[in-house]
């Protein structure tokens, strides 16, 4: 038999009202639908589902490797949770999980909410089976109610929202206050993997450009960079300053985009803003523009990108550097691509402290420039000497230039 509800407890018949029509809901679902990054967004949904439908405990296991092994990548409590989700509850829900409430999602497949009470015939002897009386029971957990995100046959994310005897039942207002939330979240959901997958490509492009000495610029439809590298950056300082004055600078701290690239790239846009067709080039038609540097020794090749299939996406200008062999290079400048095979032999954080090296960085500098402390830049440092068979940071330069 249900308990009266406590004095602590929200009152279940305070959601009764269209949970998603109140004020803080719509406030909560505009903030959901606001977030950019995963952090933000499960404090949002736990403020979501404080506001809709009252519980003791929120659990989120977040994209599933094996659902019906409940191996997740992760699996998080709300910070108001009376208990949360430990290594041990993880075990249990493994455990018992799979003789539960599994049949049951076997059996519909694709289902968005469900709750406990479903599962059986008889929900007043719920706790009789296995699965409550070593698990739900020992956290004083009497109901219980889910939101699964499926991709294809398989759950992908799920939200479990427990509630003491006292609390009550989840009711059917709730239950569809759950359902109506559910696609909200899901689409907050699919934001969130494209742009954590778009910074796992940026990353991904990064690392192989710092393993792959290439001077590459990256540029929007208004020219503001995307993505530089940093044999890029060192380019663009002795393009822009010249050698002597380049060698006193960080290239980070002098980089601007060269006026003749910046002019090519106008003449470009201007071309594709031309066209008599707005259809989208293919590889080889791609428009392009050859510049040479004011002062001799240096030249970029540009082309401008359409994305292919992109509806909101601009074009964007891919900006290939480098300085012709005739020009000596100094400590600010790209390593010549002859001494490739040195840098292969460094990791891509030992390449990039090497080339802040070559950048005339201090030992105090580089480590402040990656947050390490001058000791470990000293140990690194001395490992790089050992890889590249030298005794300084002078002919560490010659080295790689």
């Amino acid at each position: 038999m249900v308990q009266p509800l406590s004095s602590s407890t929200p009152s279940v018949s305070a959601v009764h009202q269209p949970a998603l029509s109140s004020a803080p809901a719509q406030a909560a679902l505009l903030n959901l639908h606001g977030t950019l990054q995963f952090r933000d967004l499960w404090n949002s949904l736990q403020h979501l589902f404080e506001v809709v439908v009252p519980h003791d405990t929120l659990v989120m296991s977040v994209n599933y490797l094996d659902w019906k092994r409940e191996t997740s990548t992760r699996r998080l409590s709300s910070a108001s949770s009376r208990h949360p989700h430990n290594e041990t509850a993880n075990q249990l829900v493994a455990q018992e999980g799979r003789a539960f409430f599994q049949p049951f999602l076997d059996a519909h497949q694709g289902i968005p909410v469900y709750q406990h009470s479903q599962l059986v015939s008889d929900p007043s002897k719920i706790d009789r089976t296995a699965y409550y009386r070593r698990y739900m029971q020992q956290y004083n957990w009497r109901y219980s109610a889910h939101l699964l995100f499926w991709h294809g046959k398989g759950i992908e994310t799920s939200f479990a929202l427990r509630r003491r005897a006292e609390q009550g039942d989840f009711t059917p207002a709730e239950m569809k206050a759950l359902q109506a939330v559910h696609p909200h979240i899901k689409v907050a959901f699919d934001r969130m993997k494209v742009f954590e997958q778009e910074r796992q490509r940026r990353r991904l492009l990064e690392s192989f450009y710092r393993a792959k000495p290439e001077a590459v610029l990256f540029l929007d439809w208004n020219f503001e960079p995307i993505y530089t590298s940093q044999d890029a950056l060192a380019l663009c300082a002795v393009w822009n300053l010249g050698h002597e004055r380049a060698r006193s600078y960080s290239p980070q701290a002098v980089f601007a985009i060269p006026l003749e690239i910046l002019e090519a790239c106008d003449a470009l846009r201007r071309e594709w803003q031309e066209r008599p067709v707005p259809t989208v080039a293919s590889e080889a038609g791609f428009p392009t523009r050859h510049v040479m540097a004011t002062q001799p020794g240096h030249e970029a090749l540009i082309s401008l990108r359409p994305e292919k299939g992109g509806t909101l996406t601009k074009p964007v200008f891919v900006v290939r550097m480098r300085m012709n062999d005739q020009v000596a290079a100094g400590p600010a400048a790209l390593p010549e691509p002859s001494h490739d095979r040195l840098l292969h032999l460094l990791t891509p954080g030992e390449r990039e402290m090497a080339g802040l090296v070559c950048a005339g960085l201090t030992n105090k500098e580089i480590a402040v420039r990656l947050g390490k402390t001058e000791g470990s830049v000293k140990v690194q440092l001395s490992g790089i000497y050992q890889k590249l068979r030298v005794n300084s940071r002078s002919r560490l330069i010659v080295a790689l230039h």
